[in-house]
């Protein structure tokens, strides 16, 4: 995924530590483990600390419930579910890192096809990126990303310099001054704070 200088990288809105668990733990504690948690998938982490596969909801659930009633006993077939992570767990595993941007993570997600991947750091898992935790940058109040906005302009610009003001997440920054330059980096300023959903710069006089 691209980054850039200034942008909300994964590591600002992941869920970290990521709760993960061991290729010998058995599915029934999977499963207890993803439905206390409230997560749709796990990652699965080797002793020595090493990324060794997922295992989510499908991987768990597959083969666990008695056939449809309506099927003769006869003609049922024999299915040897596995017993362990390590058996039905997803091996081949895609993975984001913690400084990446999160610009492209939504379709990242979507051409995949998986709700969370793992954030991996130098070999080793320090948390986990969901739909669920962009929903929360979303949601994030306009209070906090006014004045997280706002503290980023006076350090990049000086106090005074922009006033910025939020609505759902929209950010619009009045200026005094048509300097372009500016203005762009205004924008990206504002653009990296969690929440923010698009920007503009209008002049303090409209």
């Amino acid at each position: 995924m691209r980054t850039s200088e200034e942008t909300v990288r994964i590591r600002e809105i992941m869920s970290s530590p990521a709760v993960v668990v061991p290729p010998q733990l058995p599915v029934k504690e999977a499963a207890a483990v993803l439905d206390d948690r409230g997560f749709t998938s796990l990652p699965v982490v080797a002793a020595d600390g090493r990324l060794v596969g997922t295992v989510g909801e499908a991987q768990l659930l597959a083969d666990r419930f008695p056939p449809d009633p309506r099927v003769p006993i006869a003609e049922r077939m024999a299915l040897r579910p596995g017993t362990t992570v390590e058996e039905v767990m997803a091996r081949d595993v895609l993975v984001a890192g913690p400084d990446e941007g999160v610009a492209d993570l939504l379709t990242v997600l979507r051409s995949a096809g998986v709700r969370s991947l793992p954030v991996v750091d130098r070999g080793a898992v320090v948390g986990v990126v969901t739909y669920r935790d962009l929903v929360r940058a979303l949601a994030r109040d306009d209070a906090l990303i006014q004045a997280d906005v706002q503290r980023r302009l006076d350090l990049r610009g000086g106090v005074g310099r922009w006033r910025a003001s939020v609505h759902d997440g929209e950010v619009t920054i009045l200026d005094e001054r048509a300097d372009h330059v500016d203005r762009s980096g205004a924008i990206r300023t504002a653009e990296a704070v969690i929440g923010v959903t698009g920007c503009r710069v209008v002049d303090a006089g409209d």
